[in-house]
């Protein structure tokens, strides 16, 4: 219950082919869209994932039911020319989202 980690942890990286944002698959996933998306998700408590997201086209993205904690309490607009960071977690049975940044 207390481990001890010496060096650095690794996380998963996956690219997410599908829409499920799943976080067996690896803690930060990564999607470039290729038309408008309808994300799902199979989180449970205590679970979170990073999404970076490559929207150059500026597609429309559905969400699953995500109480954002960034942009006004809206889903985040999506950057047009590099990726954009979004945190997802889940906390006492609420899916809770946050726009980190843009990224490279």
């Amino acid at each position: 219950t207390n481990p001890v980690i010496t060096g650095t942890i690794r996380e998963d990286n996956y690219s997410l082919a599908g829409t499920v944002i799943d976080p067996a698959n690896g803690s930060i996933q990564y999607k470039t869209l290729a038309s408008n998306t309808t994300f799902t998700e199979s989180l449970s408590d205590g679970d979170s994932v990073l999404l970076m997201i490559n929207d150059g086209t500026a597609y429309t993205i559905t969400w699953p039911t995500i109480t954002w904690l960034t942009d006004g309490a809206a889903a985040p607009t999506l950057n047009t020319t590099r990726y954009t960071a979004i945190l997802v977690f889940q906390m006492n049975t609420v899916l809770y989202g946050a726009r980190v940044g843009d990224g490279g």
